[in-house]
């Protein structure tokens, strides 16, 4: 009797968790009925996109000031506030005025009081300018003035990796590379106090095989001066709107999509060569930018790819990192975009000596842009440049 009773309580378990998991896909389906989704099942074909094709119309250059105190290895990340842009190298941060002339650093690289370990991410809060650091090793905030002058720190809730600066507070998210986090978003005020907890979704097992780090676990970016983000186990894009998460747009990626179960019995290889590896996301103008790695080779040469779509039409295509956008408005060199200025800005880089190398080259001499007046600006640009100057800032502006 007893042995039925388990049995039969078993059975009941087993179709409840059905009818959950039959629910939760409804629901999932039924949330995305109603928002734009992007097919990533099929992926169109990739091919060569002119700044053209997307509606750009000017390409500024920035020169980055080279001093002895502002010499630049490698552009990691840029945000721009007013009248001045953040660049993160590594453990350092470079304030620039907006035409590239150097400022000062931000924060100091140490163990003692009041310095930082390790930069996670960084942001600007948009209302008084202030800069706050984050280190997740530290489990802590550092905020500094628009002057760049240190003004306190504050504890974080947990390994947070990513934060951005809402209207409702900091939203955070703590990365999950160990299987062990209950809460995947905290928003906190400006002192560290958690407002609301957002409870992990996506659940999985740290075995002997499941080794992979995912960096980009979680996107954030900014758009029309809201706050989105995805999950790497998620098609959803979300926005964040008075303390809950919004379904705004769906890129679908079929059984190319990380699930928590694969992260919990596959090791990296696998993982990275049969799912897809966000880097970067954001929305610019009409179109949606969506960054990532398929078929990655640990070791080996690997492009990340751009998949473009327009909001308004039916235009999406695929971009190579090996290609990137061709620049014909002023002959420059092809375009990796890695961020926005704005909502109709693009932002990219390119070191001094590939720039003047370009420049040099048949391929620049013969080409024929829509604005050959640009060209010859560029052309002195690149002449003004040493090889071992700071990198070149390249600002695209796209028709609203």
């Amino acid at each position: 009797m007893k042995a039925q009773f388990i049995m039969k309580h078993t059975r009941q378990s087993f179709i409840i968790l059905i009818i959950f998991f039959a629910l939760n896909g409804c629901q999932s389906k039924k949330e995305n009925a109603n928002i734009l989704c992007f097919d990533l099942i099929n992926l169109p074909e990739n091919k060569e996109v002119t700044l053209s094709d997307l509606n750009c119309y000017n390409v500024t250059y920035v020169p980055l000031e080279s001093k002895r105190q502002s010499l630049i290895s490698n552009i990691m990340d840029i945000k721009f506030g007013n009248e001045f842009f953040l660049i993160q190298s590594f453990n350092t941060i470079y304030m620039f005025s907006d035409n590239g002339s150097f400022k000062r650093k931000i924060g100091t690289e140490g163990r003692g009081p009041n310095e930082i370990t390790h930069i996670h991410d960084f942001d600007i809060d948009k209302r008084n300018q202030d800069i706050f650091l984050v280190s997740a090793w530290q489990k802590k905030f550092f905020v500094y003035s628009k002057d760049g002058e240190f003004k306190r720190t504050f504890q974080c809730p947990g390994p947070t990796t990513s934060f951005k600066i809402s209207r409702e507070g900091i939203l955070c998210y703590n990365i999950n590379s160990f299987a062990n986090i209950d809460s995947s978003y905290r928003l906190i005020d400006n002192n560290g106090l958690v407002i609301k907890s957002y409870r992990n979704s996506f659940y999985w097992t740290l075995t002997q095989s499941s080794t992979a780090i995912f960096n980009h676990e979680n996107l954030f970016y900014c758009y029309n001066d809201r706050v989105f983000k995805k999950e790497v186990y998620s098609d959803t894009i979300y926005e964040y709107h008075e303390l809950n998460f919004k379904p705004h747009i769906a890129i679908e990626a079929g059984n190319r999509l990380l699930t928590p179960h694969a992260r919990s019995i596959y090791n990296s290889e696998y993982l990275f060569k049969n799912y897809f590896n966000p880097n970067n996301l954001f929305e610019v103008s009409d179109y949606i930018f969506y960054e990532f790695n398929i078929d990655f080779k640990i070791g080996g040469m690997n492009y990340s790819n751009y998949f473009i779509g327009s909001k308004i039409d039916k235009y999406k295509t695929l971009l190579s990192e090996e290609n990137g956008l061709i620049n014909d408005l002023d002959g420059g060199p092809n375009i990796w975009p890695k961020t926005t200025k704005d909502d109709n800005t693009l932002v990219a880089w390119i070191d001094a000596i590939r720039l003047k190398n370009h420049v040099a080259s048949d391929a620049f001499k013969n080409s024929k842009p829509k604005y050959p007046e640009k060209k010859k600006e560029l052309e002195r640009l690149a002449n003004s440049l040493k090889e071992t100057d700071n990198p070149i800032l390249i600002l695209v502006r796209l028709k609203k």
